[in-house]
């Protein structure tokens, strides 16, 4: 289906491009809300980057791959120039209520780190601690349900690097939230 819009945008159909719009907005607010831990306007400035990158580059995307990577690959570019630029600014990042709410639906990684359900404010704070390689990677997997070949695409590592990263935080987490 992305491909057949994709071709439709790159026809002219400057229309068809809503409907990436409309596809994409929330998945990606929440992937780069949970990458920068900013308030929601901060998160709609990086996420519009992301739509006018996309709609700027996409001529020159290939509609033999896959979309859904392409988009996401834009949204943690952006999402890590924000980050960049945030440091350079000082600013502190801060874990909301949405990001638990959001954590709550995903009960998957709570049951790999084989923990209780009462102790999700301390997930939260540990995966929002986490260094940005790690924290990449769990978001994507847990919380946006990427393969490791997506997340591979999306980041531009080797899939192999993908479940070391996994392992390696998962492990962090464990012991970050086992010292408390």
């Amino acid at each position: 289906m992305d491909e057949e819009i994709i071709k439709r945008v790159q026809e002219g159909d400057k229309e068809a491009f809503g409907e990436i719009v409309d596809k994409y907005e929330k998945k990606l607010f929440w992937y780069i809300k949970r990458l920068i831990n900013q308030p929601e306007e901060e998160v709609e400035d990086v996420l519009q980057e992301v739509f006018v990158s996309a709609y700027i580059n996409i001529l020159g995307f290939e509609t033999t791959k896959k979309f859904s990577s392409w988009i996401y690959r834009i949204a943690h570019n952006k999402a890590v120039d924000y980050i960049k630029s945030a440091k350079n600014r000082h600013h502190g990042g801060k874990i909301d209520e949405e990001w638990e709410e959001n954590i709550e639906d995903k009960k998957k990684l709570i049951e790999d780190l084989e923990i209780e359900k009462d102790e999700r404010r301390r997930v939260r704070k540990a995966v929002g601690g986490l260094e940005l390689k790690y924290r990449e990677v769990v978001e994507l997997y847990y919380f946006d349900e990427k393969s490791y070949e997506e997340i591979s695409d999306i980041l531009r590592i080797p899939v192999n690097n993908v479940g070391i990263l996994l392992y390696r935080a998962k492990k962090k987490l464990k012991k970050d939230l086992s010292n408390e």
